[in-house]
């Protein structure tokens, strides 16, 4: 018998990790393609206006819950909050480089935010990983 309990994945597990997996990579692309498209073309998508603050929000809040949902340690999961926290300001940085406008210090924040506040659901709304002799442990 171990002396260390390692942790039971169950198939269903693995399924739920994968599938949020894609659905990061599918969020992370779009966000990237819908900031870099023209201006006439965000307007008519409706990324700019009245709720462009609110996109950038729900958008970062997604990237960020499903990265803590297909995290397993406390170390990805700090690197994964990092990491989102990048991501957005990268995304910022970048539109300032490519369209050569004011960098848009209000949508970095905005980001930030959205990280933050889908990190939280993301921890909080994460089922408890049990070890190999059935106990639930936090993760």
């Amino acid at each position: 018998m171990s002396s260390q309990r390692e942790s039971t994945i169950t198939p269903g597990q693995n399924r739920k990790r994968t599938i949020f997996a894609a659905l990061a990579c599918v969020v992370v692309l779009a966000v990237t393609i819908l900031s870099f498209l023209p201006g006439r073309d965000k307007h008519a998508l409706h990324t700019t206006g009245r709720f462009h603050s609110f996109g950038h929000l729900l958008a970062f809040s997604i990237v960020a819950l499903l990265a803590v949902r297909i995290s397993r340690s406390v170390l990805v999961r700090i690197l994964v909050f990092i990491g989102s926290l990048l991501f957005g300001f990268g995304i910022e940085s970048a539109e300032h480089l490519v369209y050569h406008n004011l960098l848009e210090w209000k949508d970095v924040l905005v980001d930030a935010l959205g990280v933050i506040g889908g990190t939280l659901i993301g921890l909080l709304t994460a089922p408890k990983e049990t070890d190999s002799e059935g106990k639930a442990r936090g993760v």
